[in-house]
């Protein structure tokens, strides 16, 4: 649960605004409560001081001429409006008259007036009256909860508006430049956020996808780069793959040209020799195809078997390799196609196999020897192409991916090699490439890549 709201800023932001609100809403509820009681007390000691100058004047007369009766009507119709707890009057010949509410008045609490009665400058009386102050904090009860409810329900309109403005101008469109992200690190530069308003974050969006559009051609243009780079060395490779075929055609032609000369020529060679020439010339032909498919993009996945590529691979560098005398080891251990661009897997292996041929001539290995090796768990094909050269030393080990980084000299190295391969399976094929040494000697490039594709979930 709490992992759900601290990922959610939905929820966040809701929850910031019910706290917001509710923190406002209450400091102006209890400040008006407070202003009103303050209000309320006030309009009560007026009205006691009102009330007190009332019965000064009305029980003057009534107390001068000694009226016990009168004095009580005028009591106890004061006391019908229930504000006084208490009203009491004192006066010559042993007047003495109390009339309380069943309420009894507190000290301190309630409202006291009192005062002296005269007449011709002559005290005939004294009267102290006790305003209750029980209907003012029923009054503010009541007002509080009417202004309680009535605030719950502002709250809950006031939340709801301000959320679902919020959600409209600012949290969509940050929700969408999230899930544009979240798609380019699994790799897929096809998601862009959604420009919905041309504001601040509308800019923001904007200039996102611009980065990652940036990012896409920079990374198309390091591939290409990468490729031709690889051109020379495939000029190299196809040079000791054509080398046995055109010796074959040579031979042929050669033998037949010697018939000629020797007037011995026969049907029979002749067919001999033409079908050498034409079985060499498809090889030549076969050859040109398996290096025009390297060069030629993949735009769509295709499902395929690692083993497959890798033998691809060989077809195209197998040659290269036994020219220097460097043995192939194969273990093949997976037989669940994935869902990759072979194209671009197939890039990758040859720049490996390519930087283990490098790696081996350049540390004089007396019996160089490049394994590959393939295998599979629940949820990965995994493959590793090891060689038994020196390694790679630890200091750089970490920057090898890195762009424009290479040991080799700037002839015949342009440091993309790794880099391009490490974008291509990380990012395009959504995998992993690791590197790591051998304690014996060598180096492993360990590459793993999902069953499960992004198309097939």
């Amino acid at each position: 649960m709490r992992s759900i709201i601290t990922k959610n800023i939905k929820i966040k932001v809701t929850l910031l605004l019910i706290l917001g609100i509710t923190t406002i809403f209450s400091l102006f509820f209890t400040y008006g409560y407070y202003v009103q009681k303050e209000y309320e007390e006030e309009r009560l000691e007026l009205f006691a001081d009102s009330a007190i100058k009332r019965l000064q004047q009305n029980l003057e007369i009534p107390l001068w001429e000694l009226d016990e009766k009168w004095i009580k009507n005028i009591i106890y119709t004061e006391m019908e409006f229930k504000r006084f707890s208490s009203i009491h009057v004192i006066g010559k010949g042993d007047i003495d008259i109390k009339k309380e509410l069943d309420i009894h008045h507190v000290e301190g609490e309630d409202i006291k007036r009192s005062v002296t009665i005269m007449h011709d400058d002559e005290i005939i009386g004294d009267i102290t009256i006790y305003v209750t102050k029980k209907h003012l904090e029923e009054y503010l009860f009541n007002q509080r909860i009417f202004y309680f409810g009535s605030s719950i329900i502002l709250l809950i309109f006031l939340i709801l508006a301000l959320y679902l403005i919020l959600d409209y101008f600012i949290l969509n469109p940050i929700n969408s430049i999230s899930k544009s992200v979240k798609a380019i690190a699994k790799g897929d530069f096809t998601q862009k956020a959604e420009v919905i308003h041309y504001d601040e974050i509308g800019e923001l969006a904007q200039g996102f996808n611009n980065m990652i559009q940036n990012v896409q051609e920079k990374e198309e243009m390091m591939l290409a780069q990468s490729r031709h780079a690889a051109m020379g060395e495939m000029i190299s490779m196809i040079a000791h793959q054509w080398r046995q075929p055109i010796a074959a055609i040579a031979m042929g032609a050669n033998n037949m040209l010697v018939d000629i000369e020797l007037e011995e020529l026969e049907p029979k060679s002749v067919k001999e020799g033409a079908l050498l020439i034409l079985d060499q010339s498809m090889h030549l032909s076969k050859t040109i195809d398996d290096f025009k498919n390297f060069f030629r993009p993949n735009k769509q996945r295709e499902t395929v078997l690692v083993n497959d590529v890798l033998e691809e691979t060989f077809t195209i560098i197998e040659k290269s390799l036994e020219s220097h005398d460097i043995t192939v080891e194969k273990r093949y251990n997976s037989h669940t196609p994935v869902s990759i661009y072979s194209r671009e897997l197939l890039q990758v292996f040859i720049n490996i196999i390519k930087n283990a041929k490098e790696a081996l001539l350049g540390a004089n290995i007396s019996n160089p020897i490049i394994s590959v090796a393939t295998s599979e768990d629940a949820e990965n094909v995994s493959i590793s192409i090891c060689d038994n050269g020196k390694g790679i030393d630890k200091a750089i080990i970490a920057k090898i991916y890195e762009p424009y980084f290479s040991t080799k000299d700037e002839k015949t190295g342009t440091g993309l090699g790794l880099y391009m391969s490490k974008i291509i399976v990380e990012k395009h094929l959504l995998g992993t490439l690791h590197a790591e040494n051998i304690e014996e000697g060598g180096v492993c490039f360990i590459i793993s890549l999902p069953k499960k594709g992004k198309n097939d979930e």
